[in-house]
């Protein structure tokens, strides 16, 4: 590094320094964070659950499949009449 560059980075850290208040944290906060570092990560896969799309799909299979028999039945009943 070059000495104004030196001169730059300290003119900046001393600038930080003065605008910004350091604070102490607290015991317990750290103890936590280190506690939680240490554990290891637990990972939960999450799969979608394949057998509401499956009653989702067979109920509209059976609503479409009532639809069609109940015009069925209905061009049966009125239908025929008209002749």
């Amino acid at each position: 590094m070059k000495i104004n560059e030196i001169n730059e980075t300290e003119n900046i850290e001393n600038n930080l320094g003065s605008l910004f208040n350091p604070i102490a944290p607290q015991e317990g906060f750290i103890q936590e964070l280190q506690d939680r570092l240490r554990k290891k990560a637990q990972v939960v896969i999450e799969r979608p659950d394949y057998l509401l799309i499956v009653l989702l799909v067979l109920s509209g299979l059976a609503f479409g499949i009532f639809i069609y028999w109940m015009i069925k039945m209905f061009i049966r009943l009125f239908g025929s009449s008209n002749n």
